[in-house]
């Protein structure tokens, strides 16, 4: 005698407990299996395609994307602007010599800091949910997950102090050629009012311009404070990507340590099941 399967034993219930004959039987098991396939199907093509794209963009480290694509700007900008201030401020003054390890220090800079900006993108990706649900899954992993992240932390806080310290000492141009705009540099010069620049006074070389030559000065002067703008408004963006950096890797460190505690209290309640399953055993 055949055995009676769950959708049978259902059917009988809701006749109020008449048994059903075997084509009756049949037919409902063919139902059964019919229908049902095709319903998941349905609600497998039902996902839209808003709901994919956020699927995807889950995967997708925003805030250290963010800060990379900010860090990546402002080395461009400075790149530029000290490049171009460097090469306009030796013609100005006539001096080949004046700010000649600009070129050398800055290839260091743009490159040091592009290689650690793609390194904190990487750890800011493997750090994310839910990356680092599957990179860190262990106890181990997720300590030493949170310490590569406090390190990094620190190492930011120290390079974002840096930054603005540059950022500073990029305005001090930015102002002694503002003075340009303002400043009266009217001198009277064996008893002839005359526009004179003196360079000693603003810590240059023992240089002067008068008359022409400080017309030429002036215009040159006022050309060159925009690519020095362009550098101290660069150096300001660098600064702003590290503390963006800052912010991702706190929030990163958090979920690290929300997961540890999850996993830790998980461990307990599986230890605590297999206690009350022995006892219940013995």
């Amino acid at each position: 005698m055949e055995q009676e399967g769950p959708w049978e034993t259902m059917r009988a219930e809701q006749e109020n407990g008449e048994l059903l004959s075997e084509d009756e039987r049949m037919e409902a098991s063919k139902e059964f299996r019919e229908e049902e396939p095709q319903g998941n199907v349905k609600e497998a093509r039902s996902e839209k395609c808003s709901d994919r794209f956020l699927h995807c963009l889950s995967q997708v480290p925003c805030g250290s994307l963010i800060a990379w694509i900010i860090l990546l700007v402002g080395l461009g900008g400075l790149t530029g602007g000290l490049l171009i201030g460097a090469q306009k401020t030796r013609d100005m003054l006539d001096n080949d010599q004046f700010l000649w390890f600009m070129e050398y220090t800055l290839i260091g800079v743009v490159v040091s800091m592009f290689v650690i900006g793609t390194l904190l993108l990487c750890v800011g990706h493997v750090s994310t949910e839910p990356t680092s649900r599957h990179m860190f899954q262990t106890t181990k992993k997720n300590m030493c997950a949170q310490g590569l992240n406090v390190f990094l932390m620190v190492f930011c806080y120290l390079l974002g102090f840096s930054w603005i310290v540059a950022s500073v000492v990029l305005a001090v141009p930015v102002y002694l050629l503002s003075l340009l705009y303002f400043a009266d540099f009217t001198v009277t010069k064996n008893g002839v009012d005359t526009k004179c620049i003196y360079l000693v006074h603003y810590g240059l070389d023992k240089q002067d311009f008068c008359g022409a030559d400080f017309q030429n000065f002036e215009r040159e002067g006022k050309q060159l404070i925009i690519s020095y703008i362009a550098a101290l408004a660069s150096s300001i963006l660098i600064a702003i990507s590290l503390i963006h950096y800052m912010i991702v890797i706190s929030a990163n460190l958090a979920n690290l340590r929300n997961s540890r505690i999850a996993t830790l209290n998980a461990y307990d309640d599986e230890m605590a099941n297999s206690k009350l399953v022995a006892d219940t055993t013995m």
